[in-house]
């Protein structure tokens, strides 16, 4: 057995998981079929094409993988169904969002069960005017502490309409179970950098686009949806980086931010998705209500794509 599944595995037993965030999460994509369910040999053949990646791990269900159109049991089903068909080595974080606070236990909970190391959160948001800091506080770490799962906390402000401020971020970030932050505003991220570099805390930044920018602010790596198609672009930059290869790092960054704008900023999901299917992984169609990507949009990925190279 590998050592570092040994431990993880001796550290889930013993109720006190630790996680080494650094590196380059894909946040997987859910694959359907036509009647929406959800399609797990399609699933098995991505992981299969991604366990050729040098990923530090997987998040499932999570925004990309349509998390709010699954359900609980979906949700962790997804989590055992990827622990089960991916390297042990690989860190597997489950997305543990609820509204409520008992849910996001249960869920957590229930995920760990089936082989989670760590779970991601956004903060509750359909009562935002009641998501005080203390609010917020006592949900995470209640999580924290009746789960004794690792958590990574998504703050995610154009969805949620809450921006958790780095203070109250680098408070929480003292219990040793709140393991690391989600976010996507560049600047904040450096900000938390440095208010929480003396904590076993990593921050990693949520857009592609802004990946060596958060690296030279101190950033551990990155959940980025374009790892869907471009995985190992994104695995290089972050070796090139580390390497001191800052000429390598920058060619790549320049190359992948425009289709990491069109995808991910504009299109979303089923953009993602769509330039999956032209990658020859399984994307498809998304669950309902998100309608397909056009025939227009279709071409402007090809065109983006194609003009720098990837296609």
């Amino acid at each position: 057995m590998a050592l570092r599944t040994f431990i993880r595995k001796m550290s889930s037993a013993a109720g006190n998981r630790q996680l080494d965030l650094r590196g380059i999460f894909i946040p997987l994509t859910t694959p359907f079929n036509a009647d929406e369910g959800i399609a797990f040999d399609k699933l098995k053949q991505n992981l299969k094409e991604y366990e050729k990646i040098p990923f530090t791990g997987y998040v499932v269900a999570g925004s990309n993988g349509e998390a709010p159109y699954l359900t609980p049991d979906e949700r962790v089903q997804l989590v055992k169904f990827v622990r089960e068909n991916t390297d042990g080595n690989k860190i597997v974080i489950g997305g543990s969002t609820a509204e409520s606070t008992n849910l996001a236990c249960e869920l957590t909970s229930s995920m760990a069960k089936v082989g989670a190391d760590g779970v991601l959160v956004m903060p509750p948001f359909y009562f935002r005017k009641r998501m005080t800091d203390e609010a917020i506080e006592k949900h995470y770490m209640t999580i924290a502490d009746k789960c004794g799962m690792p958590i990574v906390i998504y703050n995610m402000p154009f969805v949620c309409g809450i921006d958790i401020s780095t203070p109250l971020l680098a408070k929480m970030a003292r219990h040793p179970l709140i393991r690391g932050v989600k976010d996507s505003d560049i600047r904040k991220c450096a900000g938390t950098v440095q208010d929480t570099k003396s904590l076993n805390f990593d921050v990693l930044i949520g857009s592609a686009g802004y990946l060596l920018g958060s690296l030279l602010n101190g950033c551990s790596g990155a959940i980025n949806g374009l790892a869907g198609i471009l995985g190992q672009e994104l695995c290089d930059l972050y070796t090139a980086y580390h390497k001191g290869d800052f000429q390598k790092a920058r060619e790549i960054q320049v190359r992948i931010s425009k289709p990491d704008t069109l995808l991910l900023s504009e299109l979303g999901v089923p953009g993602l998705k769509t330039a999956m299917d032209m990658f020859g992984l399984a994307g498809g169609r998304c669950r309902s209500p998100i309608l397909p990507t056009t025939e227009a949009d279709k071409q402007r990925i090809k065109d983006t794509l194609g003009k720098e190279g990837y296609l």
